[in-house]
């Protein structure tokens, strides 16, 4: 492997909303360059024992943010990596300023019907129960607010696995400083 061939030194972080392909084609990224990959919400499963949805049920969304930004304060420290943070991690301006200061933050976005779809699919019968889509539906508004920041975007809609990750790549490519 040349130093061309793998990733920059630099982290890439990917944001945006549930169903938008964060995680895989963030690890679709990492894998082709040989790199690192963290996804925020797994990272804080893993530490805590508990899923972010449980953790915000049991001990309120004030515990969660806080879990969010020492484990964002966590992997920061991370190089030649790419980092998964859900849309509403992002909206705290501490969180956003201390991961573009590892490298660049892409936000990948998609069409709402598009969203529905591929959460549809991922969670089949589930998806069915009104309880479960009423909460789906809280987090996915409190998420689509990071397509509102002033952060570079990709809509994922059209593009297939392969093309998102070869314009991700190109992305980070561009906008890391090397």
């Amino acid at each position: 492997m040349t130093l061309f061939d793998s990733a920059p030194y630099q982290t890439l972080t990917l944001t945006g909303a549930m169903g938008v392909g964060k995680t895989s084609i963030g690890r679709r990224v990492a894998q082709k360059l040989g790199a690192e990959f963290y996804d925020l919400e797994n990272e804080i499963l893993t530490r805590e024992g508990q899923s972010a949805a449980d953790i915000r049920e049991l001990f309120g969304e004030a515990r969660l943010k806080a879990l969010e930004t020492d484990m964002i304060r966590e992997l920061a420290l991370r190089r030649h990596a790419v980092i998964a943070v859900g849309g509403a991690a992002m909206l705290p301006e501490v969180n956003r300023a201390r991961l573009a200061e590892t490298g660049p933050i892409l936000c990948l976005t998609c069409a709402l019907n598009e969203i529905l779809r591929r959460l549809h699919v991922a969670r089949g019968a589930w998806f069915h129960n009104p309880v479960n889509r009423g909460i789906l539906f809280s987090r996915l508004k409190r998420e689509l607010g990071v397509t509102e920041l002033e952060l570079p975007q990709l809509d994922t809609t059209q593009l297939s696995s392969d093309e998102t990750t070869a314009a991700v790549i190109e992305f980070w490519f561009e906008h890391a400083q090397i």
